[in-house]
């Protein structure tokens, strides 16, 4: 039987806290009286951060005609919740990097941007009212499993080898190997972070989004199709058939006929083409 969240964040031991700056960004967009004023000069406290923010704001994702160059017009042309959503995907990407670097890190990485594009380009093309919150839910679908390589590191390397070797369901391996999976230990990290419900399902139930709360279903399907179609840019076969269910909830979820699916998913594909600058960039 499934551990539950409490005994899931006991097992893992101490979590990685969220870094300082995300932690302040988040705390003030509570307040609705904050002004873009004041998350720029936040941002401008880290110098990376700032950088990232303009590169994301020049991304053909928003399609400037001319250069943005300063903060102002980053913000301005991002809007708050995205640029809110940039700090955090800096944050995410920080925490792929605690590990030891090498190829299963950044292909994590690679997966989880090209989830996060794909997805809100899906989310655009159906008019879902935040689509910069797939885009976030995208970057921290898989976070769970970026915690277990850094938490279990000789262990989960031998448990992506089995994967690779046997035709196996990795979410089963991993149940069987330590008593939950990458979806139980993202929510975990996530919930401890205090980030927002929607994204902690997102992490929990893009394998099973009919599972999700139903407030939050349509935002963890966007996530579901986005990994599918991720998997698909990436050639992972083997990922690309595990996703076949939960591809099927999510289109039902969406009410998708497949002709509309099949359209989505060439805006989507051609939205990683354009912003693929991104993987590599960011």
């Amino acid at each position: 039987m499934p551990m539950t969240q409490e005994e899931v964040i006991q097992n893992l031991g101490d979590l990685p806290p969220l870094p300082q700056v995300a932690t302040r960004v988040m705390r003030i967009s509570e307040n609705s009286d904050t002004s873009s004023e004041e998350l720029q000069n936040l941002i401008r406290t880290d110098q990376a951060l700032s950088a990232q923010v303009l590169r994301i704001a020049n991304s053909a994702m928003f399609g400037m005609r001319r250069e943005v160059t300063t903060l102002t017009q980053a913000i301005l042309t991002l809007g708050f919740s995205t640029a809110r959503a940039v700090v955090l995907a800096s944050s995410v990407k920080n925490h792929f990097n605690r590990g030891p670097a090498g190829p299963q890190t950044r292909i994590l990485w690679e997966h989880a941007l090209a989830t996060a594009i794909t997805g809100s380009a899906i989310g655009k093309a159906l008019r879902f009212p935040a689509p910069e919150e797939a885009f976030l839910g995208g970057l921290m679908h898989d976070i769970g499993k970026s915690v277990m390589a850094l938490q279990f590191s000789e262990r989960y390397d031998a448990l992506l080898a089995t994967f690779c070797d046997q035709e196996a369901d990795r979410l089963s391996l991993e149940l069987d190997a330590f008593g939950f999976d990458h979806a139980m230990v993202g929510e975990a990290l996530l919930r401890s972070w205090k980030i927002a419900t929607g994204f902690q399902a997102a992490a929990r139930w893009h394998h099973d989004p009919l599972q999700a709360p139903p407030e939050h279903r349509r935002l963890v399907a966007l996530v579901a199709l986005g990994n599918k179609v991720a998997s698909d840019l990436q050639a992972d076969l083997r990922a690309s058939d595990a996703l076949a269910g939960a591809t099927w909830e999510a289109l039902d979820i969406l009410r998708l006929g497949e002709g509309t699916y099949q359209n989505c998913r060439t805006l989507a594909m051609e939205a990683f083409e354009q912003d693929k600058s991104l993987i590599t960039e960011f």
